[in-house]
């Protein structure tokens, strides 16, 4: 009797699997190349990797025939085998997937090249949005109960609309989510949007049309994070360069941290900060900034437990579905630097 991973008609599973794809490339070759049309790169670069596909199975499934040996997985495979194999599909898939991802995709800003990224401090909790001065309007910590407080969250607000109105190839991201319980369900980023659009856009009403909210991050870490993957969700690209607006005692924890961790290019990064209101903040800004260091991902000890802590409605953070070159990257928590492929840097 034939093994079982035979078919009656001779050929194994790895053979029909290779016929499959090789089908799957003749269609891909009649949809998008003609006579009149040249082959682009992209495709030429899926062709080469799937006939390494094909010659892969063929010499799989010769191996697999001769039976299996230690070290082998139920279906004849060794675990460096797959490990290749994987990485062959991964190749052969990534320019046609990345295609059909984007083309199936609507994206409301496809023309925008640049971010313009606002790290939101607090919770709006006024129902008169042209009020943004009064501490009443602002959800605030004990920490944040100083003069000037509530006139810092709106400068940080017009200096973000001013930067994005200098750049028109710009996306301005409001980032900041539902952190506080007692506040409601109101995430921060969609407050600060609204104090922008009570006050028309202080003078810049063209921003409007490019100005969104990311409304999941917990901490400044993920103010960064999810602003690629909200950049990716509205573009359809990633950000040629970044301008990060904060407080000038968080610079060091955005440029040098945060940026290094996720492998941004520090020549297409800048920061831009207004100066700190009380010398509490800047003193716990050197504990923050310690633990970063120890745990650049923010998933372990007092970082994980503040993230939990800025989550009372379980809103919880992104996954790959919404930005899917990052789906790595979004649940990496090593204290090494990440070193997978990433979009921006040319790896993938």
């Amino acid at each position: 009797m034939l093994p079982s991973h035979y078919r009656s008609s001779g050929g194994t599973d790895a053979d029909a699997a290779a016929s499959r794809r090789a089908g799957a490339l003749l269609e891909a070759r009649k949809k998008y190349g003609n006579k009149n049309n040249p082959q682009p790169l992209g495709l030429i670069l899926l062709t080469a990797s799937c006939c390494l596909v094909l010659l892969f199975q063929l010499w799989l499934s010769g191996s697999s025939s001769s039976g299996r040996t230690n070290g082998t997985l139920a279906d004849g495979v060794t675990p460096s085998q797959r490990r290749v194999l994987a990485a062959a599909r991964r190749g052969a898939g990534a320019h046609l997937g990345a295609a059909s991802r984007n083309e199936a995709r609507q994206f409301p800003a496809p023309h925008l090249r640049n971010l313009v990224l606002v790290a939101c401090h607090s919770v709006y909790t006024g129902l008169d949005f042209t009020n943004s001065e009064e501490k009443s309007s602002w959800f605030l910590l004990d920490y944040q109960k100083v003069p000037g407080q509530t006139h810092s969250f709106v400068e940080h607000i017009q200096l973000g609309v001013r930067e994005a109105a200098a750049d028109p190839d710009s996306l301005l991201l409001f980032s900041g989510g539902k952190t506080r319980k007692d506040a409601g369900p109101r995430a921060e980023g969609e407050g600060y949007w609204l104090v922008a659009e009570a006050a028309k856009w202080y003078g810049n009403p063209q921003v409007r049309d490019r100005a969104f909210t990311e409304d999941k991050a917990r901490d400044s870490f993920e103010n960064l994070l999810f602003g690629l993957c909200r950049f990716y969700e509205l573009t359809g690209r990633y950000p040629e360069f970044i301008v990060v607006v904060g407080y000038d005692f968080k610079q060091r924890r955005f440029l040098d941290l945060h940026r290094a961790a996720l492998r941004l290019p520090v020549e297409a990064f800048r920061y831009e900060g207004t100066p700190a209101l009380n010398s509490a903040a800047v003193q716990g800004e050197e504990a923050t900034a310690a633990a970063f260091e120890a745990d650049p991902y923010g998933c372990h000890g007092q970082l994980a437990a503040k993230r939990a802590q800025r989550d009372p409605f379980a809103a919880g953070g992104y996954n790959g579905d919404r930005c899917p070159d990052m789906a790595e990257l979004l649940t990496y928590c090593g204290p090494k630097v990440f070193d997978g492929p990433l979009p921006w840097d040319g790896t993938i």
